[in-house]
């Protein structure tokens, strides 16, 4: 567990079953399962297939309405019924620029967590990392999935962007 995490602003941990772990998944990996969660692509787990829908909800609320007050209530209401506890981090966990160590907060998860608030609690982390400041949809009708790019990125990947443009070039071609 003790792997220094530079450049790391906040870290964040979770507790499961006794045992605290570094919740070190990335935008990336979310957004991936939040696609899956688009396409109702099975998971292995019924509790796996809500969260990932879940997720795939937020993200989706999130690029339509953006950070309101409403959403953020929304979103404290979902993660409201986890319990969080408080930890002094070692600093060769996560440096410190005062040479003092951090705290950080860890989310009690066990049985009893609903998969909504699972769900609700990674796109929190996700919104308050700034990770999400990148994200986009694809705008390929019939893809849609999000990513993460630059201002001017229109497609998830190279293959839609080429779709698009072979759609419209025989579209174009066919109106002639």
């Amino acid at each position: 567990m003790k792997k220094a995490l530079h450049e790391q602003k906040e870290v964040f941990i979770y507790e499961s079953q006794g045992k605290v772990h570094i919740w070190n998944h990335f935008a990336e990996e979310i957004l991936e399962c939040a696609n899956k969660g688009l396409k109702n692509e099975s998971a292995g787990s019924i509790f796996e297939d809500i969260i990932y829908k879940n997720l795939s909800e937020w993200l989706k609320r999130y690029l339509q309405e953006g950070v309101t007050d409403a959403f953020l209530d929304d979103l404290n209401s979902a993660i409201h019924e986890i319990r969080y506890s408080k930890y002094i981090l070692p600093i060769d966990l996560l440096p410190s620029e005062t040479g003092f160590p951090k705290n950080a907060y860890s989310a009690q998860y066990d049985e009893s967590t609903e998969p909504e608030a699972l769900a609700a609690d990674d796109f929190s982390k996700l919104l308050t990392s700034g990770k999400l400041k990148r994200l986009k949809r694809c705008q390929l009708e019939g893809c849609e999935k999000f990513f993460l790019g630059p201002p001017q990125a229109r497609w998830c990947s190279k293959t839609c962007g080429s779709k698009h443009r072979v759609a419209k070039k025989r579209k174009r071609d066919s109106s002639r």
